[in-house]
């Protein structure tokens, strides 16, 4: 057999899936009945059939092979991509349940005190401030660390990494542009419909209790806008959530419904398709330059914009 074809063979060979009975083994055939792949070793051909040793229709006069215990089910992996950005998404291969479950965890503590807060106390918007800086960013920083380490990732699978700076400054301001251009041209088309149909502007109620503070009250709840929010929720729907959706249904999808899930868990339905456009801007951000901080960037600069205007004019 020449070079190439060789070489040709054993490329066949590292694409096949291991035998069931001896791992490090490529299979040569599945069984026809329980579909396990088996090696050279292990393939019992019968009636032009083969079968696994635990599967083999047994005649000790003829087939005199000791039939192992069947192995337990492991799932199939796919092979590491070739390609090495490829390959970082790759190694980010923790499952949507665990992200679902944290997301469970976080937000059902966060709203419960939310709500309770609302109806118990004469500031509502600075205490809910106050329990998404003591309760919200703490247990999403639990999840992001906890996720990734029982996989054996780190920061780096994470996101958690500068990267060129220029890139990342360029695409966190761009991005907050871009974010910015669209959010405000959705909600500007909503406000029109709102106002010829009610015959009066829509006004956020976060926006009027926000004008209401002052002092220590509204520098807090800045620097939860400005600083806070954008680097624990882009550590969660970025840096755990996106991964994960991106591993089973590839970039552009992932992007979509990361958006979407993103705009609709910040429950504010004047605002919701601005911030699912958002949303989607920093989810493609993060997928542009393999790091966390140029969405944050953007975040931050949009969030800070946001306040700024709720502040002046009150929407």
């Amino acid at each position: 057999m020449s070079e190439e074809g060789s070489e040709r063979v054993q490329g066949q060979a590292q694409r096949l899936p291991p035998c069931a009975w001896h791992p490090s083994r490529p299979s040569m055939a599945m069984c026809v009945n329980c579909r396990r792949p088996v090696c050279a070793e292990c393939d019992r051909f019968v009636g032009y059939r083969h079968y696994c040793p635990a599967c083999v229709p047994v005649v000790p006069a003829v087939y005199p092979y000791p039939v192992p215990p069947p192995p337990p089910a492991v799932p199939f992996q796919p092979p590491e991509p070739p390609d090495e950005r490829e390959r970082r998404w790759w190694r980010a291969d923790w499952g949507l349940l665990e992200v679902f479950l944290a997301w469970l965890v976080i937000f059902g503590l966060y709203n419960v005190v939310g709500v309770i807060l609302y109806v118990s106390t004469d500031n509502p918007l600075f205490y809910n401030y106050l329990a998404y800086a003591l309760l919200f960013c703490p247990l999403v920083a639990v999840s992001v660390w906890l996720i990734p380490r029982r996989h054996g990732r780190g920061r780096e699978e994470l996101g958690v990494r500068w990267g060129n700076t220029r890139r990342t400054l360029a695409f966190g301001g761009m991005g907050a542009l871009a974010a910015m251009a669209m959010s405000y041209g959705i909600f500007f088309l909503i406000y029109l419909i709102f106002y010829l149909v009610t015959g009066r502007s829509p006004v956020s109620s976060e926006a009027e209790r926000l004008q209401d503070l002052s002092g220590g009250y509204l520098a807090f709840i800045i620097l939860n806008v400005v600083v806070l929010a954008p680097i624990f929720e882009e550590l969660f729907f970025r840096g755990l959530f996106y991964p994960a959706l991106r591993r089973r249904m590839g970039p552009t999808p992932a992007i979509i419904l990361n958006g979407a899930i993103f705009g609709i868990l910040h429950l504010q339905p004047l605002f919701v398709l601005s911030l699912v456009l958002v949303g989607i801007a920093l989810a493609y951000l993060y997928e542009k330059t393999d790091s966390l901080f140029a969405p944050m960037i953007a975040h931050s600069l949009y969030n800070l914009v946001v306040i700024l205007v709720s502040l002046l004019a009150g929407w």
